[in-house]
């Protein structure tokens, strides 16, 4: 490059060159100075084309070397212990997560029976701590008090009305009617009520009788279910001892683990029959306390109808010994005909009936909390007149007994029950979890609102744990637990590789052979498949190429293909007679994923 000559600086000498013998001495001297500023220029122009090169060449080192050294931490990534995983024995636990807002399990709305009663006093107002039994509204007593007044004055008219009317109606009826037509119509009356008494036991009876039989039906279907559930929890622990059994005599291992298996399930069967049977004599021994109590009540209910007719008998013997010569047409005539003085007494009646209500309400005028809780409304008002189409008094919410109400979506109701238990956390409590128990299911659904496109349903749960941190309205997280396995072995699901038609494997680390190599170009985990070749992580550059023998020793490894059982948020339960707990397994790393890395690092190194 430095032998190439500059055609422009050139052609500018072979300028100069012909003019010098034309121009003067003075010229001359003038051109030779302007020669040697051409040749500095022509220096300076070659070191900065020079710069430019070593510039370009260092720029290329630096990306092949930063690619070297991202090649050289994807494999470390890969082949460190950030990606290996353990097979461990643990719990899993498959739950459905929402949200909620916790709200008081008891919740009391403060009515009263008093009606246009002014309001005198509120004692307490929304955000206030009450406790059972404190004065929360006081009535004015003077509305009450006149009101009482008022119907005295009526109570006094009406008796004197009756003494005036009794007197004329006895005149009347003495003079119309004698001793014996008195009786008649007596007994009558006396025979009417007991008629009456008598239909009543009977209709008493009729309902024991009949919720007697509806218990014992029940009773009679839960033993038929638990006669059916005994029979097949024989059959199943019949069936468990013979596998135990077999199991002893044999010694195929894979055999074995099988028949260990088929036990286990079976012992689950005896223990959800177990259960059932349980549930079944809880059954029939509550139908047959019911079915006590209705016995006891029938007796009753029988000797109250056995008196009521022999009661009857009485007045219809009284009756007819008492019509003497009068006819029973003429004697009720002359019953009815005195009825006026019965409406006369029912009228003062009512009204005594109406001042004793009146009196009683002196006991409401003081309303006090039916428990120890937080006020969160109040619509009393004082100096306002209550009446019950205003709504209640005052609200109070319990704040030691708290449920979560949540919505689950429909794809998730079926597997909702009553019972179930709920992990519980909120921001308040951090990391405390809480215990929760499903209580309430809604029959219907929630119509889907905003942008959601399908339904949910309203679902409480009980909060189990006390904790003063917890607040009405507070939000919380749920995981509705559908299902647990205890005990099971265990990865991270990025462990487990889906093969095609839905088959999983595993890849599992022999760590009694370490990674031993004399050329350091061997990088990587060379693991066994299921069809007995190496499928190694890496690749080694050395050695035979036509062969394709290696002259490193790689760590060994192989695939081992599970079941999947219940998957958890982190882990997923595996099943194989080839696993054990502490076996290391790769995670995110299947065999042959870091080939083109591999290579990229290995002929990086070779140029």
């Amino acid at each position: 490059m430095g032998n190439e000559k500059d055609t422009d600086i050139v052609d500018i000498s072979d300028e100069i060159a012909e003019s010098k013998s034309k121009k003067s001495e003075p010229e001359q001297k003038v051109d030779e100075e302007e020669t040697t500023s051409v040749k500095q220029f022509r220096k300076k122009k070659i070191w900065v084309r020079v710069l430019i090169i070593v510039l370009i060449i260092l720029a290329i080192l630096a990306f092949v070397g930063y690619k070297i050294y991202e090649a050289k931490k994807k494999l470390e990534e890969a082949t460190s212990t950030d990606q290996q995983a353990t097979i461990t024995r643990m719990d899993i636990t498959s739950s459905i997560s929402t949200t909620g807002t916790i709200q008081s399990k008891d919740v009391r709305t403060i009515t009263s029976p008093l009606s246009g009663v002014k309001i005198e006093e509120v004692n307490f107002k929304v955000g206030d701590m009450v406790q059972q039994g404190d004065i929360v509204v006081t009535f004015s007593r003077e509305d009450i008090n006149k009101k009482i007044g008022q119907l005295e004055e009526d109570i006094t008219e009406a008796k004197e009305v009756k003494a005036l009317d009794a007197g004329d109606r006895l005149n009347t009826y003495v003079n119309s009617n004698d001793l014996d037509t008195y009786n008649i119509a007596t007994s009558y009356t006396t025979l009417n009520q007991k008629a009456v008494d008598l239909d009543k036991a009977k209709d008493d009876l009729q309902r024991v009788c009949d919720q007697k039989a509806d218990f014992k039906a029940l009773r009679d279907e839960a033993k038929s279910k638990y006669d059916s559930t005994e029979k097949e929890l024989l059959e199943k622990t019949d069936a468990l001892m013979a596998k135990k059994a077999t199991i002893e005599v044999t010694t195929d291992e894979k055999e074995k683990d099988k028949l260990y298996s088929e036990a286990a399930s079976l012992q689950d069967d005896v223990d959800r029959l177990n259960a059932k049977i349980t549930q079944y004599k809880d059954a029939i021994d509550n139908y047959d306390s019911k079915i006590t109590n209705f016995e006891e009540q029938e007796k009753t209910k029988f000797d109250a109808l056995d008196r009521a007719q022999r009661d009857y008998d009485d007045a219809y013997v009284k009756f007819n010994k008492s019509g003497y010569d009068a006819s029973f047409n003429s004697a009720k005539y002359q019953y009815n005909y005195n009825k006026g003085n019965v409406q006369a007494n029912d009228n003062v009646k009512n009204l005594e009936r109406q001042k004793e209500q009146n009196e009683d309400s002196l006991d409401n005028y003081i309303v006090t909390a039916p428990i120890t809780g937080l006020v969160t409304s109040v619509n009393a008002q004082e100096g306002n007149g209550y009446q019950a189409t205003t709504g209640a008094l005052m609200t109070i919410q319990a704040v030691d007994i708290f449920e979560v109400t949540t919505q689950v979506d429909e794809y998730d109701i079926n597997n909702v029950t009553i019972g179930q238990k709920v992990a519980i956390m909120t921001d308040a409590t951090g990391e405390d979890q809480l215990e929760g128990k499903v209580t309430f299911i809604a029959p219907t659904a929630t119509a889907a609102t905003g942008n959601s496109s399908s339904n949910t349903f309203e679902v409480k749960i009980d909060i189990l744990n006390k904790d003063e941190r917890l607040r009405l309205g507070m939000s919380a997280k749920l995981n509705i637990i559908k299902d647990e396995h205890s005990g099971v072995l265990a990865v991270p699901y990025d462990a487990i590789e889906e093969k095609e038609g839905g088959a999983h494997s595993i890849y599992v680390l022999d760590t009694t052979q370490p990674a031993k190599t004399e050329n350091t170009n061997v990088l990587g985990i060379e693991v066994v498949g299921l069809d007995g070749l190496a499928k190694s992580t890496g690749d080694d550059q050395s050695g035979d190429t036509s062969t394709g023998k290696r002259t490193g020793v790689l760590p060994k490894g192989k695939e081992i293909p599970v079941q999947i059982g219940l998957e958890g948020d982190y882990y997923t339960e595996i099943i194989s007679p080839d696993i054990k707990e502490g076996m290391t397994v790769l995670v995110n790393s299947t065999a042959g994923e870091l080939g083109n890395d591999m290579e990229m690092l290995m002929n990086a190194r070779g140029n």
